[in-house]
């Protein structure tokens, strides 16, 4: 149990937890920042983003329950309300119940640190030191896609504009607001920053809107479904379709591409082509925060009006659904009687068949009523005095032997190195001296400890490419070579869509790995995911591989 946590400032209204953690480091005395972040989360400094990786732990240090905990900080001190409606729900198999670290693990939080984590309005220093006795960080100056004040409409500075000494920096806590730049410039003595134009004021003050108005997670295809209707209703459609470019080319009229420009960096680099996508990506929509913002603000104007057209969306989906599930009823109907009749019909051309005669001339048909309709089957098949394997036969006398050899085996399988493979059912059978059943129901009952093992340690492609990679950044170190697809290339034929998403998703700092040197184990061990990790959230669309090339003799 790590150590309470007896004082943590309280919270300034719109205030980030960055700011609340500078702010316990000044009042706190520590003398250096490394104390503050021991404090807080027990670990050495790391990169603080709008949702810091660690906030589990601090919530756990504070006092009082951690899931409250977890939920004021998020709400209170974080963007996390303003993604909610965009990031889709990824419910949970067993109880059909989303989970606030599901919804956290699928806000991007490297689409978030591509945008500065430490924006000020220089009105809003003057007017905090006045109102509340010292200033601080505002959440809505951090939204992405967001580049005013929507309170005073200045433009939000990043940097010192004298120096251009960025506020932010990596691994370090958010400067005092009262101690000034190092050149000596101070928002206090600074004039008020450029107005910014009105569209990035009214958008501004949509996302402040939004952010406080704690919008629940939806299915994406409730929000697809409200972007939609909108659109049509205003008349930006062919047919019963939406006309996706003559939207796009009224959002670049009304913003103008100057404004969009900084918004959004595809539109900056002229990737115009399906600016506004409709597709999914693990449930996810396939588009950034700051899209999201210009789209909806766009189309409804104000957040009153785009919650009530999601409520209303919602309200027709649920009707939809029901209408499906009751559909689904009737074709289940449907196929158990098509399969019902199969199974009848071989049963009379082959009274003598086995379950294993089934398997193999009514794959499909078996399956569906073995997982379905089992008593059905079985009794059928009993009244044919059909002989079925008995369930309760005997394990296998080398079931123990068998399982502790794959047991032991699959620590040298899971190990980094040039030729691993991945941990599935037929490598793991390979580690056993002699062959067994292959027949899945028959070595489940032959070999029941076998397959719990099998089970166990099975692993998924994601931890799979996850090795590979951990092994070729550990390589690029020892060859000298730049961490990047270039190499990457050269030394494993991990996907290059793969590397990016894991690269991106543990915020690895490439050029430090360079640097310091890797520990394959270590780092593999510091992701904390399982063997059976699905892979980073939006991640689940299918990757095309590469063949298996030589490997230059250089590397060797």
């Amino acid at each position: 149990m790590p150590p309470k946590i007896l004082f943590f400032p309280v919270s300034m209204p719109d205030e980030t937890l960055q700011s609340r953690i500078a702010r316990y480091h000044l009042l706190s005395g520590n003398k250096t920042e490394a104390e503050t972040f021991s404090d807080i989360f027990g670990s050495s400094p790391f990169s603080l983003q709008i949702i810091p990786k660690k906030i589990e732990d601090l919530a756990e240090r504070l006092p009082g329950d951690k899931e409250e905990n977890l939920l004021e900080l998020l709400n209170s001190n974080t963007i996390f309300p303003v993604y909610k409606p965009f990031s889709g729900v990824l419910k949970n198999k067993k109880t059909d119940a989303v989970s606030v670290i599901d919804e956290v693990a699928r806000v991007p939080r490297r689409e978030v640190s591509l945008h500065s984590m430490a924006k000020i309005c220089i009105s809003c220093v003057s007017s905090d030191l006045l109102d509340a006795g010292f200033p601080y960080w505002h959440r809505a100056h951090h939204i992405p896609g967001v580049t005013a004040c929507w309170k005073h409409g200045e433009m939000l500075l990043q940097a010192c504009p004298e120096c251009s000494h960025p506020f932010y920096r990596v691994n370090k806590l958010l400067p005092c607001l009262t101690s000034g730049c190092i050149c000596g410039w101070s928002p206090f003595k600074a004039e008020p920053s450029q107005l910014a134009t009105e569209v990035e004021k009214t958008l501004a003050i949509f996302a402040k809107d939004l952010l406080n108005k704690d919008v629940p997670a939806l299915n994406s295809d409730v929000l697809i479904g409200t972007y939609r209707r909108r659109a049509r209703s205003i008349g930006f459609r062919r047919g019963t379709i939406m006309a996706t470019t003559e939207l796009f080319n009224s959002i670049v009229s009304h913003f103008g591409p100057e404004v969009l420009s900084k918004i959004d960096r595809a539109f900056a680099s002229g990737k115009h082509q399906q600016w506004i996508r409709t597709s999914t990506i693990g449930g996810v929509l396939d588009m950034p925060i700051g899209r999201h913002l210009i789209i909806s603000h766009y189309l409804f104007n104000d957040v009153e009006s785009f919650v009530r057209s999601l409520s209303e969306e919602l309200l027709l989906s649920n009707v939809k659904e029901k209408a499906v599930q009751k559909n689904s009823t009737n074709a289940v109907d449907t196929k158990k009687e098509k399969f019902r009749r199969k199974i009848i019909q071989l049963i009379d051309f082959k009274p003598d068949l086995t379950i294993d005669y089934l398997w193999v001339r009514a794959y499909q048909a078996t399956l569906w009523l073995y997982a379905n309709d089992k008593t059905w089957l079985d009794a059928k098949l009993r009244s044919k005095s059909i002989k079925v394997v008995n369930a309760n036969t005997l394990s296998d006398e080398r079931d123990q032997e068998f399982a502790d050899i794959i047991h032991h085996g699959v620590i040298k399988l899971y190990s980094i190195s040039k030729k691993q493979v991945r941990v599935n059912i037929s490598n793991m059978l390979s580690l056993l001296p002699k062959k067994i059943a292959p027949n899945v129901r028959e070595r489940k009952l032959a070999f029941p400890l076998v397959t719990a093992q099998l089970e166990k340690n099975l692993e998924s492609l994601w931890h799979f490419r996850l090795r590979r990679v951990v092994w070729g950044i550990s390589e690029m170190h020892r060859l000298k070579r730049t961490p990047n697809i270039t190499s990457l290339n050269l030394l494993t034929t991990v996907p290059n869509q793969a590397w990016t998403a894991l690269v991106e998703h543990f915020e690895w700092d490439l050029e430090k790995f360079m640097s310091d040197g890797v520990e394959p184990e270590l780092l593999l061990a510091k992701t904390g995911v399982s063997r059976q990790w699905e892979g980073p959230p939006g991640q689940s669309a299918a990757m095309g591989g590469r063949s298996y090339v030589p490997i230059r003799k250089e590397i060797h």
